[in-house]
């Protein structure tokens, strides 16, 4: 059996002849929905639009997902009771249906299957984990190119003329390691 996105609209079972109680909310292109490490109580099911998902570790940000219609997003913080893992951008127009944390929880208490209950949150824990994990690559990957980008502002300010030649020699066998490096974990490369 196919499960599609669209089993997660909190407005499919509202019978039509009942007023529609949950909240829609707009936000605009560019603007923040969610703040890491605000206090969650409310999750978003997506209408239309996009959001990006971005996680903040000290001065490093990793874009980490991109979210579109029939999606949902903020829901981690409401099921652990913990606060927000990331933040939350639109990139789109984007219009939202608000599932508030009671009604979240609602949900969760009418599964009967405990395993199932419990699954969900080692998923949330796989998924908090993995962008820890993506954080952390990151910031590695900034810290050598930072590295980088400092030895060739030490190479432009030169080398005196009595020891060009002693460096070339000692520096020509390091560049041709570092460019078998590039060709062999290069992005490129299949």
């Amino acid at each position: 059996m196919k499960n599609t996105y669209s089993d997660l609209d909190p407005r499919k079972d509202l019978q039509p002849h009942l007023p529609r109680v949950l909240n829609r909310d707009v936000y605009y292109k560019g603007q923040t929905i969610i703040e890491q490490d605000s206090d969650g109580h409310r999750a978003f099911y997506i209408e239309k639009g996009e959001v990006e998902i971005l996680v903040r570790d000290g001065a490093h940000t990793v874009r980490v997902g991109v979210l579109g219609a029939g999606e949902i997003f903020g829901e981690m913080a409401l099921i652990e009771h913990d606060q927000r893992s990331a933040t939350v951008r639109a990139t789109k127009d984007t219009t939202v249906t608000v599932i508030s944390a009671h009604e979240l929880e609602d949900k969760l208490n009418a599964i009967e299957d405990r395993a199932m209950a419990a699954l969900i949150h080692v998923y949330i824990n796989r998924l908090r984990a993995s962008n820890e994990g993506q954080m952390e690559h990151y910031k590695n990957f900034a810290e050598f190119q930072d590295r980088i980008a400092g030895l060739v502002e030490k190479t432009a300010k030169g080398v005196k003329y009595a020891d060009r030649q002693k460096f070339r020699d000692e520096v020509g066998p390091l560049l041709g390691q570092l460019d078998e490096l590039l060709e062999k974990y290069g992005k490129n490369k299949n």
